[in-house]
């Protein structure tokens, strides 16, 4: 239990340390924008990491390698820009929730709002394939 409480502290700070770049109105999911994967990968390590690895490895949440083959970047899009919607509606994110071994969720992240951000981190998760 104490190291969930740590890891939650340090996913919050970082949080606090991104950005808003977009207003909720600017940050619909669907919009289509082109993506940057170096930009994508920034954001990954910044604030994907503490909870996903880039290879098949599961952490708290999935291990994103490939993850391209297992959803369309529609998908991705509406699930970066609110998870917790996702859940709601989707059947496979809910899937996805309830499968979790340590009972997280996907948080909102504010940064995600802003279609650019999703669109560079989906870049990057592109880039996660076997070579």
């Amino acid at each position: 239990m104490r190291n969930k409480g740590l890891i939650s502290a340090v996913f919050c700070l970082a949080m606090l340390a991104l950005p808003l770049t977009a207003s909720a109105e600017d940050g619909m999911a669907g919009d289509t924008v082109a993506g940057d994967a170096a930009a994508g990968e920034a954001m990954f390590n910044l604030v994907c990491v503490h909870c996903h690895k880039n290879d098949y490895d599961d952490k708290f949440g999935p291990g994103l390698k490939g993850i391209m083959d297992r959803v369309d970047e529609a998908w991705l899009d509406r699930w970066l820009a609110d998870p917790a919607e996702m859940i709601k509606t989707d059947e496979h994110a809910k899937a996805l929730h309830e499968s979790n071994e340590y009972g997280m969720t996907m948080p909102s992240i504010p940064a995600m709002k802003d279609p650019q951000a999703r669109a560079n981190v989906i870049a990057y998760l592109k880039t996660l394939v076997d070579e």
